[in-house]
């Protein structure tokens, strides 16, 4: 298992991202169950905040049923001690407020995180899983 950080799940649900057909081989192997994955409990507020920000909210439902319907996929939810790291990394590193918790998240489980944002790659015992690599 790896936390799989939005930034993978946007790519797939976005046809023009420039990242999509990489994201959708991920999405493969997880169906196929070549892939685990751990999903944030606050990436799924993530995905609500944009979602409701450009008046989408019906297709998050959609969005949302069909990663509920995904098999290999373990929601992670949000702790204490997940929130005192994050901010301790968005001081440290000058992470974004969701990056933050992603990492924080990811260092409180393996220590691996799936993602194409670069950034995390300045964290110490963190290790950026590449999805191009996949």
């Amino acid at each position: 298992m790896v936390l799989m950080e939005n930034d993978v799940i946007f790519a797939y649900m976005n046809e023009r991202d420039k990242n999509h057909e990489v994201a959708r081989g991920i999405f493969e192997k997880i169906r196929a169950g070549e892939l685990g994955v751990d999903l944030s409990s606050v990436g799924l507020i993530e995905m609500e905040l944009i979602y409701r920000s450009q008046g989408r909210e019906e297709r998050l439902l959609h969005d949302l049923a069909a990663l509920l319907a995904l098999p290999n996929v373990r929601y992670v939810p949000l702790t204490p001690e997940v929130v005192v790291t994050s901010v301790y990394l968005r001081r440290r590193f000058g992470l974004s407020f969701f990056d933050s918790h992603y990492a924080a998240e990811a260092l409180g489980l393996d220590g691996k995180i799936l993602s194409f944002d670069e950034a995390y790659d300045r964290i110490p015992g963190l290790v950026r899983v590449d999805p191009r690599t996949l």
